[in-house]
């Protein structure tokens, strides 16, 4: 009786340890899940498609990579708590999330934003400054795939490009904030190339909404082609074709000159006949995009360095000349709408992009206002990728991928001093930022995680700064820029124009031009 007793006493001892085991088991693994950001807040979702980008540098340029791949993201929530904590500068005004695609670019004008997105769930969205994040309206041909968009910043128009996920099927489109949705008219390219879809870079708009610009490439001929539109019809009035693959397009406000990204080449074209009205070979090709003045007296030339072109009257001649060793600076430059400031993000790339510094300029002076510089650790690079700026220069904004500790903001905004005057925190990459005319709001878009990681998802955050930034009247610089780094403050290359465009009277110091009128 007393071996019975015994074993069945240690069966029930058994019974009871085994039941506290599990207890325990359950409670660790809540408590993982609990302190775990990768897991907390995360939805749930299908596989779908995903992507990862990184920046590889040759000695043509920069060039950014991208793998395709399938499984589940992670929701925008799900990478917050991996943050370092920033105080966050201006406020809030809306954020909006998507499940499965990114927010590859953003556009804003007097009363709206446009949104571009890329992957599972391409489309165009528009969402009211004044509203809560949630789009009035959206279009999509494809439903996956690529996209673009570019909004007038004086008028009620905006382009929008968009390419199948094959890249073979690319369609341009013209909208209002009033389209609901269906566009005012289409028009499907005839040409295409799967390694050079449809981006934000490759649109833009006019600022009074009278032209919408795109260019694309033939993957047959290898050939790229500008196209201009009329903004509101649709109709084709001019087709600009050459074999140097073209990049990125910018308009003038009235849209009477396209500055064509062109490799590592700035093309200014009339186009109003596709004459090149002035050229002027770069330092760098692949990540890049080049920024012009509304008047399109001034425009800049990122690259290995960074350049400044103003027209003096007859010509344009370069006016700034920054180079610092091992920075990239055609990612992330912008001029003001008056042609006052410009600006660049630059970023090392023998660091693995964790350190950059950005610099502004004044341009009648070629001085340098100041510079930011920012440094980070981790193994995800904080590539440079986008930036805007308000009329005036008064507010300057810069995108990046950041670092995966998130060691700066993803998107940065500086006053005419350089001071940090605002913020966006993205829990990924951000890939997209504008400015709205009077630099009263700040629009960034963004991957969910790290442009360096697999995933899908994606965000875009509109913050408000001051009602009225207040200009700095003197170029005086109140930040020190690396030593190793040199400004050269006058004209160092006259390059010879195409042709002459016609100076026209102007109450400011210096001449800017005026295209021929259109017939």
């Amino acid at each position: 009786m007393k071996k019975k007793h015994t074993a069945q006493a240690g069966f029930c001892n058994l019974r009871i340890i085994t039941a506290l085991f599990s207890v325990v088991v359950l409670a660790f693994l809540a408590l993982l899940a609990a302190t775990n950001p990768s897991t907390r807040g995360e939805t749930i979702r299908a596989v779908g498609v995903t992507r990862r980008a990184f920046m590889r540098v040759t000695p043509q340029g920069v060039f950014q990579s991208t793998d395709i791949g399938n499984s589940k993201g992670t929701s925008p929530a799900a990478k917050g708590a991996q943050r370092r904590m920033l105080v966050p500068l201006g406020n809030t005004v809306w954020q909006y999330d998507d499940a499965t695609a990114i927010a590859d670019g953003v556009s804003i004008d007097a009363n709206n934003v446009w949104g571009a997105w890329t992957l599972s769930g391409a489309r165009l969205t528009m969402q009211a400054i004044t509203g809560n994040g949630t789009p009035a309206w959206s279009f999509s041909s494809f439903g996956s795939g690529n996209s673009g968009v570019a909004a007038a910043k004086g008028a009620d128009r905006s382009g929008f490009m968009e390419s199948n996920a094959a890249g073979d099927d690319f369609l341009q489109h013209g909208f209002t904030s009033s389209s609901n949705g269906t566009p005012d008219w289409s028009f499907p390219y005839p040409v295409s190339d799967p390694n050079l879809p449809a981006s934000s870079r490759k649109v833009a708009t006019s600022r009074d909404g009278s032209t919408i610009a795109a260019v694309v490439s033939d993957s047959v001929t290898q050939n790229s082609t500008l196209y201009v539109f009329d903004g509101n019809t649709g109709t084709i009035t001019l087709m600009w074709t050459d074999p140097l693959r073209m990049d990125g397009v910018a308009l003038t406000d009235d849209g009477s000159i396209a500055l064509v990204t062109q490799d590592n080449k700035a093309t200014l074209v009339d186009t109003s006949n596709g004459n090149i009205v002035f050229s002027v070979t770069g330092s760098g090709a692949g990540n890049i995009f080049y920024p012009i003045s509304g008047d399109g007296s001034v425009f800049a030339v990122g690259g290995f360095s960074f350049d400044v072109y103003a027209f003096n009257g007859t010509t344009y001649t370069q006016v700034i000349h920054f180079t610092r060793a091992n920075f990239w600076f055609g990612g992330a430059s912008t001029v003001s709408h008056d042609g006052s400031t410009v600006g660049t993000f630059g970023g090392n790339y023998t660091d693995g992009w964790l350190s950059g510094e950005v610099y502004l300029f004044d341009v009648a002076s070629g001085n340098m206002l100041g510079s930011y510089p920012v440094s980070g650790t981790g193994i995800y690079q904080g590539t440079p990728i986008g930036a805007g700026s308000n009329d005036n220069g008064t507010v300057m904004a810069f995108a990046s991928w950041g670092t995966e500790f998130h060691d700066w903001p993803e998107v940065m905004m500086f006053n005419r001093s350089v001071q940090l005057i605002g913020q966006i925190d993205f829990p990924g990459s951000a890939f997209s930022v504008d400015v709205r005319a009077d630099g009263q709001y700040v629009v960034g878009g963004a991957k969910a995680v790290h442009a360096n990681q697999f995933g899908d998802g994606g965000r875009i955050e509109l913050i408000q700064l001051q009602a009225s930034p207040t200009p700095t009247p003197t170029p005086t610089a109140t930040a020190t820029a690396t030593p190793t780094a040199t400004a050269t403050p006058t004209a160092t290359a006259t390059p010879t124009a195409t042709a002459a465009l016609t100076p026209r009277p102007t109450p400011t110091p210096r001449s800017r031009p005026t295209p021929p009128q259109r017939p």
